[in-house]
C-alpha cells in the first residue's frame, strides 16, 4: 500500500513539473532566458528557489544523521550554512547582481581580462557542482531504498523527469517548480515536525535537555579545527557557488537580490530544527540505525501514509537542488560550447542538448562512487573554495586587477588541496588550502 502511495505522488508530482517546465519554456528565447530567466525574478521566487538550493539531500540526510551520531554539534553545519546566506544578504547578493554576468567565473574575465582564467575557474566549478549533483542521486536512491523500493528504473525515471523540464524551461523552469517543491516541503515535513514535536513529553530544545542529552555522545570529541571547518565550508562555498548566485544574476534588482537572501537566511534558520530534531529524536529512541533517522522515527511515531508523505517530502527537496545543480554546470559549461555542441549552432538548443548530456552522465557516475554523502559533498565544496574563494572575492570589490595574482592563487590552492589529503595536518585541509590560496595572491600580486 505505502508503494501505491508512493508512486502516485510520485508521478503526479513528476507530471506537474513537467507542465511547469513546458509553461516557463514559452518565455525562452534567448541563452540570458535560459541561464538567468531573463534578469526578470521577482522577491518570492527568487527567495523560494535559493531555499530551494540549500534545502537538499545534504541538509536533510547529512544533517540528521549527524545529529544521530553527533548530537546537538550538528548545528554547526546549519549554522554554516545560514552564515553564508547572511553574508550575501549584507552586500555581496547586491554586487552579485550589479555585476550583470551569467557565470562567478566570469569574474575573470571582466575584472582580471583573463579569459583563459574563465575558464579555468569554470572547470573546477563544473567539477564542484557536478560532484554536488552526484551526491543528490544517490541520496534519491538511498530514500528509495528506506521504502524498500529496489527499482532502479524508478531512479533514473525520477531524474529523468528532472532533466526533461530543466532542458526545458532553463531557470525559470526551475524557479516555478523550486518554489512549488519548498511550499510542500514546507507543509508537508513542518507538519509532520510539528504533530511529533506538540507531543513531545520532554523537549530537546531547552538549554538543560541540551546539556542532558548531549551526554549520550560520550565520545564524541569536536576539536576547534573541526568546528571551523564544520561551520566555514558551506559558509564560505555560498559565497562564491554558481547554483546559489545565479539566483541573483536572475533578480529583478539589487533590492531584491539582497532581501531575498536575507529572507531565504531565517527561513533556513527555522527549517533546520526539522533535522536536528529527528537525528536527536532518533538517539532517544534507542534506535539502531542502517538508514535514515528522519525516517526511521516517522516511521515509528507515525502510520505508514505519513511515512510516505515525509519520504517524498525528501525527495522533493533533492529536486528542488538538483535542478539548481543542473543549470548552474550548464552555466559555466556554455563558456566552452558557444559555438554550438555535436554540430547543432542554435545557441538555445545547444544548451538544451548540454543539459541532457550533463545528467545523464551525473546519473552514470553515481553508480560508480562510494555512498558517502558527507565526503562527497564536503570534497566538492573544499575544491572550489580551495581554489577560487580568494580570486573571486577580489573581484568582486576590486577593478583592474593582477590576472598573475589569480594565477597563483588558483594554483597555490589547488596544490594545498590535493597535498592535504595526502598528508593531512592538525588543521581544516579546506581552510588551510584557502590560506595558501591567499598567499599565493599576495605573492603573485608582486609579480610584475
Amino acid at each position: 500500500m505505502s508503494h501505491l502511495i508512493f508512486l502516485t505522488i510520485f508521478f503526479i508530482v513528476g507530471i506537474l513539473n513537467l507542465a511547469l517546465g513546458l509553461l516557463a519554456s514559452k518565455n525562452v528565447k534567448t541563452t540570458k532566458d535560459f541561464l538567468v530567466a531573463g534578469r526578470s525574478l521577482g522577491l518570492i521566487p527568487v527567495t523560494l528557489t535559493l531555499l530551494a538550493t540549500q534545502i537538499g539531500g545534504g541538509m536533510l540526510l547529512i544533517t540528521d544523521q549527524e545529529a544521530y551520531k553527533i548530537g546537538y554539534f550538528e548545528t554547526l553545519y546549519s549554522l554554516g550554512v545560514v552564515l553564508g546566506l547572511l553574508i550575501l544578504g549584507l552586500g555581496i547578493a547586491s554586487k552579485l547582481r550589479s555585476l550583470n554576468i551569467t557565470t562567478t567565473s566570469e569574474i575573470f574575465e571582466l575584472k582580471y581580462n583573463c579569459p583563459t582564467l574563465n575558464k579555468i575557474a569554470s572547470i573546477f566549478s563544473i567539477v564542484s557542482l557536478f560532484g554536488i549533483l552526484v551526491g543528490q542521486i544517490i541520496a534519491s536512491r538511498l530514500v528509495l531504498s528506506h521504502l524498500g523500493i529496489e527499482n532502479e528504473f524508478l531512479t533514473i525515471i525520477f531524474w529523468l523527469f528532472i532533466m526533461i523540464y530543466t532542458t526545458t524551461g532553463g531557470l525559470k523552469a526551475v524557479a516555478f517548480t523550486d518554489s512549488f517543491q519548498v511550499i510542500f516541503i514546507f507543509l508537508v515535513l513542518g507538519s509532520i515536525f510539528l504533530y511529533t514535536f506538540y507531543f513531545e513529553t520532554d523537549t530537546i530544545f531547552s538549554i538543560s535537555a541540551i546539556i542532558k542529552h548531549q551526554k549520550l555522545f560520550p565520545n564524541i570529541k569536536i576539536n576547534h579545527s573541526d568546528i571551523l571547518s564544520i561551520i566555514l565550508m558551506p559558509a564560505l562555498f555560498s559565497l562564491i557557488g554558481q547554483d546559489v548566485a545565479q539566483r541573483f544574476f536572475a533578480s529583478k534588482t539589487k533590492r531584491i537580490a539582497t532581501i531575498s537572501a536575507l529572507l531565504s537566511c531565517m527561513l533556513l534558520i527555522i527549517f533546520s530544527f526539522i533535522p536536528l530534531y529527528f537525528g536527536i529524536k532518533a538517539k532517544l529512541l534507542g534506535l539502531e540505525l542502517t538508514k535514515n533517522p528522519f525516517l526511521a522515527v516517522i516511521s515509528k511515531l507515525t502510520n505508514e501514509t505519513i511515512g510516505v508523505l515525509a519520504a517524498y517530502g525528501i525527495m522533493a527537496a533533492i529536486t528542488s537542488t538538483g535542478d539548481s545543480l543542473l543549470v548552474a554546470i550548464i552555466s559555466n559549461m556554455f563558456q566552452f560550447f558557444k559555438n554550438g555542441v555535436l554540430g547543432v549552432k542554435n545557441k538555445l538548443a545547444s544548451i538544451r542538448i548540454m543539459t541532457l548530456i550533463t545528467g545523464t552522465l551525473a546519473l552514470i557516475f553515481s553508480y560508480f562512487i562510494p555512498t558517502n554523502l558527507i565526503r562527497i559533498i564536503i570534497g566538492s565544496y573544499e575544491l572550489s573554495v580551495s581554489c577560487l574563494l580568494v580570486p573571486t572575492l577580489f573581484g568582486y570589490f576590486k577593478k583592474n586587477l593582477n590576472k598573475k595574482a589569480a594565477m597563483t592563487s588558483i594554483l597555490f590552492g589547488l596544490v594545498g588541496f590535493i597535498l592535504f589529503r595526502i598528508y593531512p595536518t592538525q588543521l581544516p585541509r579546506g581552510i588551510t588550502a584557502t590560506f595558501l590560496s591567499l598567499m599565493g595572491y599576495f605573492i603573485g600580486n608582486k609579480i610584475k
